[in-house]
């Protein structure tokens, strides 16, 4: 017998019925986040690793539901979220692809945040660097033999932002080995459960067995290494980094 054709009506019920319920959850996460804050006793509002662990959980869980979607959708989630629990704010560099870097901004990070735009990688990360919870999106590290993507030595050895982490890729998903973009604050590293060690080497410092290279800069040279390593610093050498690795 062939299969019995839904009345569109019943259907559109259901959906409404689904969507009612949907917002009745999300008024109770949001209302769960602004104790965050609290509970946190002065932590830092941003965790990357905890997020990015969290939506790989979720997307490993919602087989019938695409990653890009489980991502996009907690990005507004988290957003809203991180709006409410503080002051925290987003410094774009909008070198290269302006529309390309929002797009990717919109996507990792939602629209509830307040964003400021540079027209250079070092305004945005300095910009960043002045606030306690400032948040960098910058261009990625270019790859060898190099260019004129270099904000990154900053971080390394005896450089003017020590403190200051590269910690998320943009995007959050699909299959790239390397990030378009990045995000970088003074967030301590953590592991999100699936990641890449990035440290930066200077003059003649040994790289990590089995890391790649990732970029070049006068006496610097940025290191992947696959995993988390926590490797003690010294002048010749420095973990700047910690990537999740992409959703897929």
């Amino acid at each position: 017998m062939a299969d019995e054709i839904p009345n569109i009506e019943t259907v559109r019920r259901e959906i409404d019925r689904v969507d009612t319920a949907l917002l009745d959850l999300i008024a109770q996460r949001l209302e769960l986040s602004a104790q965050v804050r609290k509970a946190k006793g002065g932590m830092r509002v941003w965790r990357p690793s905890r997020e990015d662990s969290h939506v790989r959980q979720l997307a490993s869980e919602a087989e019938a539901t695409q990653s890009s979607l489980v991502s996009t959708i907690w990005a507004e989630l988290m957003s809203a979220s991180l709006a409410a629990q503080g002051p925290m704010r987003l410094h774009v560099a909008l070198e290269g692809d302006a529309l390309s870097n929002w797009s990717l901004v919109r996507d990792r990070f939602g629209a509830a945040l307040d964003v400021r735009t540079y027209p250079t990688t070092s305004a945005a990360l300095a910009a960043c660097y002045a606030e306690d919870e400032g948040v960098a999106v910058l261009p990625s590290p270019a790859p060898p033999p190099g260019g004129m993507i270099n904000w990154w030595t900053a971080l390394g050895p005896g450089g003017a932002m020590e403190g200051l982490h590269i910690l998320a890729g943009l995007p959050r998903t699909g299959h790239r080995d390397w990030p378009r973009a990045v995000a970088v604050a003074d967030v301590v590293l953590s592991p999100s459960g699936s990641d890449q060690t990035l440290i930066c080497v200077k003059d003649d410092g040994p790289a990590p067995e089995g890391a790649i290279l990732r970029a070049e800069s006068g006496a610097f040279r940025l290191f992947s290494l696959d995993g988390f390593h926590n490797i003690d610093p010294t002048p010749k050498r420095k973990v700047i980094g910690c990537l999740p690795r992409p959703i897929g």
